[in-house]
């Protein structure tokens, strides 16, 4: 009863559109000017995991009270530089950190502790005993050059070492090092460039990358998602216009940068798989239906019902976020499937010699309308069954993708009608599927071994999908060729702190000594990890370098400055001397960089001396003053960084850092509870993950329960029969073990944002099955069916479908890209289920019990 009431007031609906085609047309077309203002102006994207998840529960509460005690160490971004040349990132870290507190209207916050000079003064003593050994093997071997820049400070001293050396052949300690310096810095005198010579590189050696890292946070009067896009422009401008050199790299990351590249991905996957959807979308309409006329109504039905669903999404939820915006997309082969079927419906019934295009569009509403009626509330309540949950981001998505399913029904039996009516007859010629016939009659022939295949098959899939894994960690859905992963995966290899740590708070100091005997932990920062360890043996060693460096420390002579003849002069020795003493050209290299310049102007060469001496003399400066330093204490240490470590109110942080390689959900896991278990307020970016995880399988659970549920309770009361409410859902929950089985045999595990698959599979699957029962009834048997225009309808829109998450599987967003990938296996599967196993348990489980006894 109430499927034929829906299906005559559908009817008269199409019939009154028809009669007004050019007023509804002109209707429209106002609405969409209006509702794409209202979704150009309104448009809002975030990306804040707070917000996408509703979270509640002691995991939360520890991370509140720890963000209350230090704001500063929570949501911020970093900015990493690195290199294998000390001096070089040194440089380019100071002067990054320079650019940023120049804007404090932008930025707040900002802590480069690295940066400090009181770890310039005292670095010698934050070395550990061998890196203290090797640097001080290095000053002794550099003591006579030293000693020659201490004594004359100008390249006058260091080229009679030179000479001298090569000369006398008896060259001191560092002499092939010194020689291979000078050498490169002439050349680059020479040429006009930078001749300077980074002689911090030479103390602090080592095949190891350096770091230096700047926390900040932004100081926009923004919100949180415009606040922090405006904070990366401008980082990224500022990092483009620093002009650093090419061996230092510079990269971003940290929770603001991740969200906001996560954000951009986003945004991006949307507008290249949108176009991407439509040019695979353009050749199956072209090929299945033949009509320039439908595929034009298609058309411009998708784009109508995107800016619609777009405002309408501003006006209920206020905003996008990286899941409920793939729904844009997804709208391409969900809203097609409505057109398709209609659009054929009423090319079948131009065919079947109506007698007008009035009669014809009727006609088609009376064959399909009950069907899309049916399909949107299940597709809608598939889509709703996010909405209850905790999962906000997906409750989100379910909002909008529901009322994007009432706006594509609307607008199929409203904008086609009066398209169709106002282009007049479109052309009857249809792609058949003739195999297809002959498949299913083949398999109906065996339906009783097919039916027993299928159990077996789906047990064996169920059996298989137990085995599927939840990876909750938002890590799996960043872009990885993205700049804050890739800075991300380079501070962990490196042992750097990350956001990927967890902080403990506590009234005092810690007891770290069981922490770190555990094997999910690598090491544990407190303050009392900034006093430098073994202090008397690194002590006792500086004391020892300042007896051998005695003569470059406190030089007992100070040579007047050579003028450009002298300079000159000491220039022409030394080839002289490279000339007669050195016939196998050992030092050829040297010889080439000084023959330019002896015999150009005496500016090159000042330039040179000011490129080799300055920066020397600099670092005897440093060296001075770090080799005199004394026992430290947790009071010496600077007050910004006493200040990260510990509050007014005397409360302490201890940074866990982890073991394994936590991208791995199960490492990820282990590292959380472990820690948990032994200090239970352990919080931090992971905690908050591994909370967050436990909310999104819950919801998942409660989704798929309730779209189930629903979607069962409006095919009972639509078709008023148990058995073709079964017959319809029997290929949907094959659908979901199948999908499944092939997460667990191809290593594609669920996470945040694929695992709302599993309940779409119900709203979305559920269309194909309605249409295939619906014709089923209306025809009275699978012959007369498959005859019809339902299976092509069918294939050419899951086809459709299929092809529009085939475009998602594209995105940079991999969880956008995860989400297009199951689908598309999901939804081909449901096109083998539907068009040919479906009418195959139809022959078996209706036409079989409907025989007459005795036959």
């Amino acid at each position: 009863m109430l499927e034929r009431w829906l299906i005559k007031w559908l009817a008269r609906w199409v019939a009154w559109v028809a009669d007004r085609a050019w007023r509804v047309l002109a209707l429209l077309a106002a609405a969409t000017c209006l509702l794409g203002w209202v979704a150009v102006d309104r448009f809002r994207m975030n990306s804040d995991l707070g917000d996408l998840v509703r979270q509640e529960g002691g995991w939360r509460d520890d991370f509140d009270r720890f963000e209350a005690a230090f704001p500063d160490l929570v949501a911020t971004a970093v900015v990493a530089v690195s290199g294998f040349g000390f001096k070089q990132v040194e440089d380019a870290a100071r002067q990054l950190e320079a650019e940023i507190r120049s804007r404090p209207e932008r930025f707040r916050a900002v802590y480069a502790g690295q940066n400090h000079p009181f770890f310039r003064e005292h670095a010698f003593l934050f070395l550990d005993e061998q890196e203290l050994d090797d640097a001080a093997d290095r000053l002794a071997e550099a003591q006579p050059w030293l000693t020659a820049v201490a004594e004359d400070s100008s390249l006058r001293g260091l080229l009679k070492l030179v000479a001298d050396g090569i000369e006398e052949g008896d060259p001191p300690s560092g002499f092939d090092t010194l020689v291979s310096r000078l050498g490169s810095s002439a050349k680059a005198a020479a040429a006009g460039a930078d001749p300077s010579i980074h002689w911090a590189n030479e103390f602090f050696g080592g095949d190891e990358a350096w770091f230096r890292l700047i926390f900040l946070k932004s100081n926009l009067p923004l919100g949180e998602t415009e606040a922090n896009a405006e904070l990366m422009r401008e980082l990224r401008a500022l990092i483009a216009a620093a002009n650093l050199p090419e061996e230092v790299r510079v990269g971003i990351t940290g929770e603001i940068a991740l969200a906001h590249e996560e954000l951009e991905a986003a945004a991006k996957g949307v507008r290249m798989t949108g176009w991407l959807a439509i040019l695979l979308l353009a050749p199956i309409l072209m090929l299945g239906v033949r009509s320039v006329k439908v595929i034009l109504a298609a058309l411009a039905m998708l784009t109508v019902g995107i800016l619609w669903t777009s405002a309408f999404a501003m006006l209920t939820v206020g905003e996008y976020n990286t899941l409920s915006i793939v729904f844009l997309v997804m709208f391409f082969g969900l809203g097609v499937d409505f057109a398709i079927h209609f659009s054929l419906r009423y090319q079948e019934a131009v065919g079947a010699g109506a007698a007008s295009v009035r009669e014809a569009l009727i006609a088609a509403t009376q064959s399909v309308g009950g069907a899309i009626g049916i399909c949107t509330m299940t597709t809608a309540l598939g889509f709703l069954g996010f909405w209850p949950t905790d999962y906000q981001g997906l409750a989100d998505l379910g909002v909008i993708a529901a009322g994007g399913m009432l706006i594509a029904s609307f607008l199929t039996l409203t904008l086609l009608p009066a398209f169709f009516a106002v282009c007049g007859p479109i052309k009857t010629q249809i792609m058949w599927v003739p195999k297809s016939r002959r498949l299913v009659g083949s398999l109906i022939a065996h339906r009783g071994k097919v039916v027993a295949a299928t159990g077996l098959l789906l047990a064996a899939a169920a059996a298989l999908a137990s085995q599927s894994r939840f990876d909750y960690s938002v890590l799996a859905l960043k872009d990885p060729a993205s700049d804050s992963m890739q800075t991300l995966r380079l501070l962990q290899a490196q042992d750097q702190g990350t956001d990927y740590s967890l902080s403990i708070l506590s009234d005092g100091p810690l007891d770290e000594q069981a922490l770190e005997a555990m094997p999910v932990v690598d090491s544990v920062l407190s303050l009392a990890d900034f006093v430098p360890q073994k202090q008397t043996y690194k002590l006792q060693t500086l004391a020892d370098l300042q007896e051998i460096l005695w003569s470059a420390l406190n030089p007992l002579r100070q040579a007047a400055p050579p003028t450009s003849e002298e300079l000159r002069e000491s220039v022409r020795r030394l080839l002289q001397v490279l000339a007669s003493e050195d016939p196998t050209g050992r030092f050829a290299e040297l010889r080439s960089a000084l023959e330019p310049l002896e015999a150009g102007p005496p500016e090159r060469l000042a330039i040179w001396q000011q490129g080799v001496v300055a920066g020397l003399l600099e670092e005897l400066g440093w060296l001075r003053r770090a080799l005199a330093v004394g026992p430290l204490g947790p009071e010496d240490l600077p007050a910004e960084v006493r200040g990260r470590m510990t509050n007014a109110a005397g409360q302490h942080v201890s940074v866990v850092l982890p073991e394994g390689d936590i991208a791995l959900v199960e490492a990820l896991t282990r590292f959380v509870e472990e820690v948990r278990a032994a200090a239970p307020s352990a919080t931090g970016r992971p905690a908050i993950e591994w909370g967050v995880g436990k909310v999104v399988l819950s919801s998942f659970l409660e989704a798929m329960t309730y779209a189930l549920a629903s979607i069962a309770l409006v095919l009972l009361v639509m078709f008023r029969s148990i058995r073709y409410a079964i017959l319809i859902l029997v290929p949907l929950s094959m659908a979901v073990a199948f999908t499944l089985a092939a997460g667990v045999l191809f290593d594609m595990p669920l996470n945040m944002t694929n695992i709302l698959v599993m309940p779409l599979i119900f709203g979305l699957g559920v269309d194909n099955g309605i249409h295939v029962v619906d014709r089923y009834r209306g025809e009275g048997n699978v012959p007369n069916l498959m005859h019809s225009s339902t299976p092509r309808a069918v294939l050419l829109s899951t086809l459709t479908t299929v092809g529009t998450f085939v475009a998602l599987s594209f995105s940079p967003h991999q969880g956008t890209a995860s989400i297009g990938l199951l689908l598309a296996v999901a939804v081909a599967l449901l096109l083998l289920f539907t068009v040919f196993l479906l009418p195959v348990l139809l022959s078996w489980a209706v036409e079989r019990t409907a025989r007459p006894a005795g036959r």
